[in-house]
């Protein structure tokens, strides 16, 4: 957020973001169905500023559209795993 708030000249202090993730899992490791999910995300964005409402809601919005973990978890984000067991790359 503060690099967006740079660039577009706003003064902002004090930010902070806090994100609590909300998880269940289900099955059983032992029969090997066992799953994990994650059930969402809050997110709270808390700053300090003399900017008006109408920036500020500029900055988070861009700031959200940059944001490089929100579009991975929200987009189809493609997850390549190698496996590399005793030293040697092995497919499973």
């Amino acid at each position: 957020m503060s690099q967006v708030a740079t660039k577009k000249r706003l003064k902002i202090s004090n930010e902070r973001v806090r994100v609590t993730g909300h998880f269940h899992e289900q099955g059983s490791v032992l029969r090997g169905d066992a799953e994990g999910f994650c059930d969402g995300f809050e997110v709270e964005i808390s700053l300090d500023t003399e900017a008006s409402l109408d920036e500020i809601s500029t900055l988070i919005r861009l700031a959200r559209q940059m944001c490089f973990t929100e579009k991975a978890l929200t987009g189809s984000t493609g997850i390549t795993v190698v496996q590399k067991i005793n030293g040697m790359f092995m497919e499973l």
